[in-house]
């Protein structure tokens, strides 16, 4: 093969080598959005109906009830005011508990991840107590604190803080011991050790925990009402397993599902708030 047929073979790659290539189409946060919440309805919408007409045909209506008797359930106590007494109660209940548990849980884990002596003697007494089934508690909890909120409120504090104090204390162990070695040869203090190297470093991990345990603590205060109770979510919807009314229990479970989403929601805007200097300067996808 002569070179002149050569440079002839190679003439089309060089040619299509230097078509210059279309740079890829960035899709804007705002439009991604817009179309994942689309996806999302139709989704959701697909699923209702597909529910609306299998009930009664492919699975008896006593099992799953309907989303138009559910809907209808819905407006009944809405009009009533059942829906919004209990979902208050439930709540004020979510709330404490989750205040409680996870400032117990960070505080402790704190102490006990800061000064090694201290979590050699506590941790093995906070990993016996964690192995405890939480419904063993139910009983003496119901004995001390009898029907009322404060049995709601401690037996939901008694899961979220088991899930903050481990996400606080292997959060404080893994900050770098050269930083906090530098940062005490500059001259800072335990406090400014503390304040300006322990916490920030351990605050991811402090997040994940609080944000985990958020619908923990929801499902605390449910199960404390399902198993003795008069009043919240959680009585509703074992007043209607009880009564064999599907449309009941899934009108309780509706609510649960929103208060859920609404706090998540909540937790997640203050988390992003507080690691927002950690994510500074990160191109967006």
């Amino acid at each position: 093969m002569t070179d002149a047929s050569m440079s002839t073979d190679h003439a089309p790659a060089a040619r299509v080598a230097r078509v210059p290539r279309k740079a890829p189409v960035r899709i804007s946060p705002t439009r991604r959005r817009l179309e994942n919440l689309v996806l999302q309805v139709v989704l959701i919408g697909a699923f209702l109906l597909l529910w609306e007409y299998a009930s009664d045909r492919w699975v008896p209506k006593l099992m799953v009830s309907k989303p138009s008797d559910i809907w209808t359930q819905i407006v009944r106590w809405l009009g009533d005011g059942t829906f919004a007494r209990n979902l208050w109660v439930t709540i004020q209940a979510t709330a404490l508990g989750f205040l409680l548990g996870a400032s117990a849980g960070m505080l402790l884990g704190f102490v006990t991840g800061a000064w090694r002596r201290v979590g050699e003697v506590l941790q093995p007494i906070v990993t016996a107590f964690y192995t405890l089934p939480r419904l063993a508690l139910a009983p003496l909890f119901l004995m001390w604190f009898g029907l009322g909120m404060e049995f709601r409120v401690m037996f939901s504090a008694t899961i979220v803080f088991f899930l903050v104090y481990y996400n606080t204390y292997f959060g404080v162990r893994e900050v770098s011991s050269e930083l906090i070695s530098a940062v005490r040869i500059m001259g800072a203090n335990q406090l400014q050790v503390a304040l300006r190297v322990i916490i920030p470093s351990a605050l991811v991990w402090v997040a994940a925990g609080l944000k985990i345990s958020v619908p923990y603590a929801l499902v605390g205060v449910v199960v404390a009402e399902m198993l003795a109770s008069d009043e919240g979510m959680g009585y509703l919807l074992a007043r209607g397993a009880s009564q064999f009314s599907a449309a009941q229990s899934f009108a309780a479970i509706a609510g649960l599902l929103v208060v859920a989403l609404i706090v998540d929601w909540l937790i997640t805007r203050v988390t992003d708030r507080a690691l927002r200097w950690k994510t500074a300067g990160v191109p967006q996808n």
